[in-house]
C-alpha cells in the first residue's frame, strides 16, 4: 500500500478554483494507487476526499478529538483516526506516507509543510516528495527568509492541472 497525505485550507469555499482542484486532486491520487490521507474535515480535505470517493479510492481522515466536537463531519472518509493531540495527530499524518501533496492554506498547512521539509532536510525522510501547489508557494519561495535549502527539497506546482502533468506519478 502506498499512501499519499493532503494538506489544506479548511476554509475553502465549495464553489472556489482551490475547492474544484482538490477534488480532482483526490481523484488523481487515487486513480494512481495512492491511500489518501488528509486532515478529514471541511474545506480541501473534504474536497480530497470527495475525489477519492469518486474513484473508489480510500480516503482517511485524521481529526483531533477537541475539533471533532466543533466541526460537522466529512462524510467522504472510507475511514477516521482520532488523535488527541496536535503532535500525534501531525505523526498519523507522515507515518506510513511518501508523498505529500498541499493546497493552499494558513497556519496549519504551513506547520505541516515546514514540519515534512525538516524531516527530509534533517533526512530523516529523506526519500519522499513533497509537492506545493499554488502560486503562494511560488511567491514564497522569493521570499528572503526561505533559504535554498527549501527550494531544493519541495516540487513547486502552478495548480492541479500541472501536478497531474509533469509530477510523474
Amino acid at each position: 500500500m502506498k499512501f499519499a497525505t493532503t494538506f489544506g485550507a479548511s476554509k475553502a469555499d465549495k464553489n472556489s478554483k482551490e475547492y474544484k482542484e482538490g477534488i480532482k486532486l483526490g481523484l488523481f491520487l487515487s486513480k494512481a494507487g495512492y491511500i489518501v490521507k488528509c486532515g478529514g474535515y471541511q474545506g480541501l480535505m473534504e474536497a480530497v476526499s470527495i475525489g477519492a470517493y469518486k474513484a473508489g479510492g480510500e480516503c482517511v481522515g485524521v481529526t483531533l478529538e477537541s475539533f471533532d466536537q466543533l466541526r460537522p463531519e466529512n462524510p467522504y472518509l472510507t475511514k477516521k483516526i482520532v488523535c488527541k493531540t496536535l503532535y500525534e495527530r501531525l505523526e498519523k499524518l507522515i507515518e506510513d506516507s511518501g508523498l505529500f501533496v498541499a493546497q493552499s492554506g494558513s497556519i496549519g498547512t504551513l506547520n505541516e509543510i515546514f514540519m515534512i521539509l525538516a524531516l527530509k532536510y534533517g533526512n530523516f525522510k529523506p526519500d519522499i516528495r513533497i509537492c506545493l501547489i499554488g502560486k503562494m508557494y511560488k511567491e514564497m519561495a522569493k521570499c528572503s527568509f526561505i533559504d535554498e535549502n527549501f527550494v531544493k527539497n519541495v516540487e513547486i506546482y502552478e495548480n492541479v492541472d500541472e501536478f497531474i502533468k509533469k509530477s510523474n506519478i
